[in-house]
């Protein structure tokens, strides 16, 4: 049986791809980044084998965001929990120099209007620590909604206070 990939999507600057071995060193430079890692949650990879076995893990909804010149991989965005069909969580992660570039946002958007007109969602769903002001800046640009601040809430195996974002699609 073929595992399904992502599909490739070009945006202005961007091309979403699936995940390859060649992106595996800035794979590891983004996850061994003292300034990405705060923001992963507890023990996020660090190791060319946790990296490799990434790229494996393939699925429909892990792209790689590389940039469109030069294919070089600058983060990622996911659909790691989907419900039914139906309901989709998003999140995304940039290597620490191209923060503050547009980049996420030309991304997120792009995998936003694939969810809608491919996977036929209804609504997105993100859930951001709550002191994490710029991505919360980002999901609310992109339409999302605060729905509530969860107090002392269970984030990616460890215990932070948590924004709950949602949006139609």
């Amino acid at each position: 049986m073929v595992k399904k990939e992502a599909p490739k999507i070009e945006t202005e600057r961007l091309i979403l791809r699936p995940r390859a071995e060649k992106d595996i060193p800035n794979m590891l430079k983004m996850f061994n980044s003292d300034e990405v890692r705060e923001f992963l949650g507890i023990n996020p990879p660090r190791d060319e084998h946790s990296m490799v076995e990434m790229v494996r893990n393939r699925t429909e909804t892990k792209w790689t965001v590389a940039l469109k010149d030069t294919d070089e991989f600058i983060g990622d965005v996911m659909i790691p929990e989907i419900a039914e069909g139906y309901l989709g969580e998003i999140g995304y992660r940039f290597m620490r120099e191209h923060w503050g570039s547009g980049f996420a946002y030309e991304a997120v958007s792009a995998v936003i209007e694939h969810c809608k007109s491919t996977l036929n969602f209804k609504r997105l769903f993100a859930t951001i620590e709550n002191k994490i002001i710029p991505s919360k800046k980002l999901i609310e640009k992109l339409g999302f909604t605060l729905v509530a601040v969860l107090p002392e809430s269970h984030l990616q195996g460890r215990v932070a206070d948590v924004a709950y974002y949602s949006r139609i699609v």
